[in-house]
């Protein structure tokens, strides 16, 4: 089974990685797993950056022996898988452009199935609700901005994005898109550096963007209280989707 790499975002020192199968004629978004996490009580388990530096998103990549994850709602996206195999080539400009637009949750729809719960600022959903846990949508690139913040001890800051998220009105979420942030480590040490290239970023990408969200597993894990929180995973071009 192949994939298509659409979402490589951070997740500590490890990647979490999401692509696109065809299934019956039909785009599916499936969160491949490592197999020899399957019996961890947090099934976060990364890919290791020795495995995946080096190659990009939209690079094909044969799932290697695939299994129904835990669906653990609303990660129903959640697949095991022996290996990552690539394929060695990627997806062309026009495949991008319809994954892009067959992944994008329609207007008249709940980005996750089911309406996200407002903070002041961020926004999140209850374990064990909604009906998946990534979505895209399309946003004014003149309606996004970045930010930096700097948490007590952390020797890397931590970005924040500002945008409108659809049926709740401007959010305030982590940016998790590891090429992105990639692009903003080269810019240089300083925040201010770091933003400006986010920024930068983003503007030529053209005056719309699709915007790729994602729901963090439950956090603080473990807890009653935990809650499954709205992040920024991806930013693409709506017209040309690079890497």
């Amino acid at each position: 089974m192949d994939m298509v790499l659409l979402d490589w975002t951070r997740l500590g020192r490890q990647y979490c990685l999401a692509g696109v199968i065809a299934v019956d004629g039909h785009l599916r978004v499936v969160r491949p797993l490592p197999a020899r996490s399957r019996n961890s009580p947090f099934p976060n388990t990364g890919w290791s950056p020795f495995l995946l530096d080096g190659w990009a998103r939209w690079d094909v990549f044969e799932l290697v022996a695939p299994e129904p994850g835990a669906g653990l709602a609303p990660h129903t996206e959640d697949v095991w898988v022996q290996d990552l195999r690539p394929r060695r080539t990627s997806a062309a400009p026009a495949q991008r452009r319809t994954i892009l637009q067959a992944t994008l949750t329609p207007a008249d729809q709940p980005l996750f199935g089911t309406a996200l719960k407002p903070t002041r600022a961020a926004a999140f959903l209850d374990p064990g609700t909604g009906s998946r846990s990534l979505a895209g949508a399309l946003v004014p690139t003149r309606q996004v901005a970045f930010s930096a913040v700097r948490r007590e001890g952390a020797a890397e800051p931590d970005f924040r994005v500002r945008l409108p998220v659809p049926g709740l009105g401007e959010r305030i979420l982590p940016v998790k898109d590891h090429f992105l942030l990639r692009q903003a480590e080269l810019a240089g040490e300083g925040e201010e550096a770091r933003v400006n290239a986010l920024s930068r970023a983003l503007r030529q990408m053209g005056e719309q963007i699709v915007v790729r969200l994602g729901l963090s597993r439950p956090y603080p894990p473990g807890r009653p209280d935990a809650a499954c929180w709205l992040m920024a995973d991806g930013f693409f071009s709506s017209s040309d989707p690079q890497p």
